[in-house]
């Protein structure tokens, strides 16, 4: 059986259910995948070679139904599985899928376009994953740590001036800032050289306060007055998190959500950017991480299951995948596109292919 990919939030092992039950019960879930109906025995029977009779697998559902791992939507029909059930699943008896030829493809060719610009990467991925895996998918990417290039002020009136923010990748930032009273545009000037001197080729997150007192002592200048150029300068140069979705459209295929309310209340959680972006960018300890229906920590995700891959750099998270569909989502084929994807991204990043 798969080793456990995810350990959070289980109180029962792989010792917990006999071989049989086990082999109904990932059958039990393929097929309820497949075809978004509930299960009979029969149809177990029929579809896979589990080697034992319709009367037999009935039984062992009904074991199952009765230890909740399925339940049963109606009397007269078959079974889906429970919460319990795809957790026991995901953590037991899945097996990530290989990718296609065709899709590894696709992803490397998305990968090989856009590694210098890491926020296309993450954009073009939460695409990709929602047209091969026919869910909504959200990605967020960290941002980059930027080095500091050179600052450069342009005059706009007597009081104010326009300051331009370079890195070492080209992005320009631009911001209007007040020129502090008591000075004057050559003395901006002139600070602007000092700070390309005492900064240039520098990485930094932001302009924190030690950074300015840092500098202050350089230049032996008080520098209290220029603190909206400093404010400025800090936006500029922070990592800026951006949050991507795809495949909403893809969603409204799916049989769970033919309901308007279903989809209204996906499409109201796509507008909740800070929300997306923490959900995303929390630590994890598992670089891939299931979390299904009611065991989501947030109440608008109670009724998906989510799938989150998270993509690292130097030991730092640089963005995160997540696929949101259904509980009864192709788990397998979806754990699999994202580990191929992290494996793929992490040779590019160490230079290796």
């Amino acid at each position: 059986m798969a080793r456990r990919i995810n350990q959070e939030s289980t109180g029962h092992g792989v010792n917990e259910l006999n071989e049989r039950k086990r082999r109904v019960l990932w059958a039990v879930v393929q097929d309820y995948a497949d075809t978004a109906e509930p299960v009979g025995s029969r149809t177990i029977a029929r579809k896979y070679d589990l080697g034992v009779s319709s009367a037999t697998i009935r039984n062992e559902m009904q074991d199952l139904e009765d230890e909740g791992y399925l339940e049963q939507p109606h009397t007269s029909a078959g079974r889906i599985p429970s919460i319990k059930g795809y957790r026991f699943y995901v953590d037991w008896l899945m097996q990530p899928a290989p990718v296609s030829s065709e899709e590894e493809h696709m992803i490397d060719h998305m990968l090989m376009d856009h590694v210098s610009r890491q926020e296309e990467i993450f954009r073009n991925m939460a695409k990709a994953v929602a047209v091969l895996t026919h869910t909504l998918s959200v990605a967020a990417s960290a941002g980059q740590k930027k080095k500091f290039n050179y600052v450069r002020f342009l005059p706009l009136d007597g009081r104010r001036a326009i300051l331009l923010v370079v890195t070492d990748q080209g992005d320009v930032s631009n911001a209007v800032v007040d020129i502090p009273k008591g000075s004057s545009f050559d003395e901006m000037q002139l600070l602007a050289d000092k700070l390309n001197h005492f900064l240039h080729g520098r990485e930094i997150d932001h302009t924190d306060e030690e950074m300015i007192l840092s500098f202050q002592r350089d230049v032996e200048k008080d520098l209290t007055p220029y603190l909206s150029v400093f404010q400025a300068l800090q936006r500029a140069v922070s990592p800026q998190k951006e949050v991507y979705a795809g495949g909403a459209s893809q969603l409204i295929e799916q049989p769970e959500f033919k309901n308007v309310e279903k989809m209204q209340d996906i499409l109201n959680l796509l507008e909740q950017r800070d929300m997306l972006e923490s959900m995303l960018l929390s630590s994890s300890d598992q670089p891939i991480a299931v979390h299904i229906g009611t065991e989501n920590p947030m109440k608008s995700l109670s009724d998906l299951s989510v799938v989150r891959a998270q993509f690292t750099s130097g030991g730092r998270v640089i963005g995160s995948v997540a696929v949101l569909g259904p509980t009864r989502m192709q788990y397998s084929r979806i754990v699999g596109m994202m580990r191929f994807m992290q494996q793929r991204l992490d040779l590019l990043l160490k230079g290796k292919t």
